[in-house]
């Protein structure tokens, strides 16, 4: 019976690093102002940061591949289709819209969506691990994330349900009317806003703070990031805009 039971125990064992040689993994986190892809094949682990942005190979030790192999075996393809987030912050985009797939051969199974960072329990351990093994591999930008916007020159507006987003080098938000994008640069504390592009949408008595922001954006020179809240100036130190992270 023991001879019996090893065998079935490490063949499966065997039958489990096989698939996991054989699948293709795709996780995948989008929102207006955020942008993230993560791929394992082939022994390979990439990831995508920034939207048009080609997927970045990350450098994986033996460990790493070991505890991607062994989390793995704990998911059960027989119920990852009827996987669904507990929570839906993102339905007002207070987190970013989450999915992942796992095609194995010709079989393809993809969960039904949830808050990035807020997993279902089955896949938890496996797509917190390989989150926290891409958040190792991008440089670090302090400011990076989506803010919902409390005041636009010293005016309270935390009730316009407006925002902001910094991607690696993009900024993009809404500010009453209309979405807007466009590219930054921050360097230590200070930090420069480009030229915005924007929708052409008319929304009556909706585009004040989004003309004021429109023509101030570009006097941007520094911030402070307090916590979680960041603290847009001028060169004359005086606040131009104040958000926190959603």
């Amino acid at each position: 019976m023991i001879t019996i039971f090893l065998a079935v125990f490490l063949s499966n064992g065997c039958a489990q690093e096989q698939d996991l040689k054989d699948v293709k993994i795709t996780y995948g986190a989008n929102s207006r102002g955020y942008n993230r892809v993560i791929e394992i094949e082939n022994g390979k682990f990439t990831v995508v940061s920034n939207r048009d942005e080609n997927p970045a190979a990350v450098t994986l030790s033996e460990e790493q591949w070991n505890k991607i192999a062994d989390l793995y075996a704990k998911i059960d393809l027989k119920t990852f289709n009827d996987l669904e987030g507990a929570t839906m912050e993102r339905a007002h985009d207070g987190k970013a819209h989450a999915d992942m797939t796992i095609t194995v051969k010709d079989k393809k199974y993809t969960t039904k969506g949830f808050d990035h960072t807020i997993p279902p329990a089955q896949i938890k351990e496996f797509v917190d691990y390989i989150n926290e093994l891409a958040d190792n591999s991008v440089v670090k930008n302090p400011i990076a994330g989506s803010y919902s916007v409390e005041s636009l020159l010293s005016k309270d507006i935390k009730d316009k349900d407006y925002f902001i987003s910094f991607e690696q080098d993009k900024i993009s938000g809404f500010m009453g009317c209309n979405l807007y994008s466009g590219t930054y640069e921050v360097n230590d504390s200070s930090i420069s806003i480009g030229a915005l592009a924007a929708t052409r949408k008319y929304c009556q008595n909706e585009m004040d703070y989004e003309s004021t922001w429109m023509k101030i954006a570009s006097e941007v020179n520094n911030f402070q990031l307090e916590d979680k809240t960041i603290s847009l100036f001028d060169s004359d130190n005086k606040l131009l805009l104040k958000a926190t992270k959603k």
